[in-house]
């Protein structure tokens, strides 16, 4: 079963849109890409769910380190963190205008696709 990519700043835009942004950033990291995933224990049926990730995207915009915060189990939130470290992002953009290092949440949610 194909993960469903669910980056935190897209899944409400709305909410992002209401809240400050962080003192001294113009834009937040953006998603470019990052790879879909399977994890087998969703593919068997032991586990689903959202795995919770805090992801320093650097200055040109490559994955530079990522925590797990919630994993779901059956080995799905390391599965999860090697995708992300494959992933492509736009750098947070400071007020001056350069990029800066910025560390965001992002989420992979696993379901069974029906």
């Amino acid at each position: 079963m194909l993960a469903r990519v669910l980056p935190s700043l897209a899944l409400l835009p709305l909410a992002c849109a209401a809240r400050p942004l962080p003192s001294g950033l113009l834009q937040l990291p953006v998603t470019v890409s990052v790879p879909q995933v399977t994890c087998p224990a969703v593919t068997d049926g032991a586990v689903h769910g959202t795995v919770v990730l805090s992801v320093q995207v650097g200055l040109g915009g490559r994955v530079e380190l990522v925590h797990i915060d919630h994993d779901i189990g059956g080995g799905c939130g390391e599965i999860a963190a090697a995708a992300l470290r494959e992933g492509v992002f736009l750098p947070a953009i400071a007020t001056d205008g350069r990029p800066v290092a910025h560390t965001i949440r992002y989420e992979y949610e696993f379901a069974v696709a029906k």
